[in-house]
């Protein structure tokens, strides 16, 4: 008796129809290069629809070797925002592009205890549409590995998942106080210690006195005058003689502390609607130094000023700080310093403090990372046109 043939068998990829297929290939060794990326961009479509949860991380960072925490056009510049995303992008091994919105903007050598930001991200594989929310401690601990792998000097201190509390959280629009710290170093040697640089204002005490009388009030106020003033106050910039007074910073902190017209304490170029901002606390500490001994690294005195608002106009904290520090060296008394407020003008303003001495120090937000009202409500403010690069 005759056998029928075998039948053949089919082979492993074929299918029912002749027509071509044209559903999208999937991720694999035989498709080719094209193949992947319109893949891979049709997943990138669906996700984008899909609800990704949205995380905060709150970052510390050495503005020291940083052009400053905003991404810049120019990719081989160096920014916080732009090592974040670089971090990302590695954590997700590069199926995801995400980008992170930052809450403060802080200028080149500026640096941070609690910087936050906030990024959309799921873990998702290459040929699936499926999200799935990572574990806390995964992008914690991964973002800091690709960090170092950066090696920049930016780490993640904490991270928290927010959309679960306010799905519309956002970074900077929901913060409702950022505090800066500013540390001052005096020193009887001519540098600072290795271990003080680019970490604080380093001024010489050059044991010369100068005049008891404020250089904003012995000057008359005409424009010559105010050139003489402004040579002098530059050429006492980076000294006091013996010790800067606290009492008298704390004085004059007072007179800056509440709403007012801050256009004496915003530098050119601020793009804020409005100049009025409301400072809500300045602190002058003096800690001890322990000189003379080897520990107190040349320091005789060490000074921390902290200010705290809800946001600051460009390099608002910085102009303050360096007013303050010509009321410590005796250079302009507390008078002086309403007048300069009063004034309405920048140019009346002490030369700014030095940005290494800067630290953001924290971002508060509500409970539950809420939606945080206008800042009409706040402080009088507006949102539109807030600047917070100090």
């Amino acid at each position: 008796m005759s056998r029928a043939p075998p039948v053949a068998k089919r082979p492993k990829h074929d299918t029912e129809s002749t027509t071509p297929h044209t559903s999208s290939p999937t991720i694999g060794p035989h498709r080719t290069p094209e193949e992947r990326a319109t893949h891979i961009e049709m997943l990138k479509s669906r996700r984008a629809m899909a609800q990704l949860p949205r995380y905060v991380a709150f970052l510390e960072y050495d503005g020291t070797h940083t052009h400053g925490f905003q991404r810049q056009a120019n990719a081989a510049l160096n920014t916080v925002q732009g090592a974040v995303d670089k971090a990302l992008f590695a954590f997700t091994g590069g199926r995801l592009d995400v980008q992170c919105t930052g809450s403060s903007r802080t200028d080149v050598g500026v640096h941070a205890l609690r910087n936050a930001v906030h990024f959309d991200i799921a873990r998702t594989r290459d040929d699936s549409d499926v999200v799935e929310p990572y574990g806390l401690d995964n992008i914690h601990h991964g973002l800091n590995y690709h960090l170092r792998k950066l090696n920049v000097p930016v780490r993640v201190v904490e991270c928290v998942r927010v959309d679960e509390l306010n799905p519309a959280f956002h970074a900077r629009h929901d913060a409702t106080a950022r505090t800066y710290a500013y540390e001052i170093i005096v020193g009887k040697n001519k540098h600072e210690s290795l271990f003080d640089r680019d970490r604080a204002w380093y001024l010489t005490n050059d044991g010369q006195g100068r005049a008891t009388t404020s250089v904003a009030a012995s000057v008359p106020t005409t424009k010559n005058a105010e050139a003489e003033r402004a040579r002098r106050l530059k050429a006492g910039f980076g000294s006091c003689v013996g010790a800067l007074n606290v009492d008298a910073m704390r004085r004059a902190a007072r007179v800056l502390v509440g709403t007012h017209d801050f256009s004496s304490f915003r530098a050119n170029g601020c793009q804020a609607s409005s100049p009025v901002r409301t400072v809500t606390r300045i602190e002058v500490r003096e800690t001890p130094t322990y000189w003379p001994a080897p520990y107190a690294r040349g320091a005789t005195q060490k000074v921390s000023i902290d200010v705290a608002a809800p946001s600051f106009l460009y390099h608002q904290v910085r102009l303050l700080v360096g007013a303050l520090k010509a009321v410590g060296a005796g250079d302009i008394n507390v008078d002086d310093v309403r007048e300069i407020l009063d004034a309405k003008d920048v140019s009346r303003c002490p030369q700014m403090a030095p940005a290494c001495g800067l630290y953001l120090a924290d971002v508060e937000y509500l409970d539950g990372f809420a939606v945080r009202p206008s800042y009409a409500k706040l402080d009088g403010e507006t949102l539109k046109g807030d600047e917070d690069s100090t």
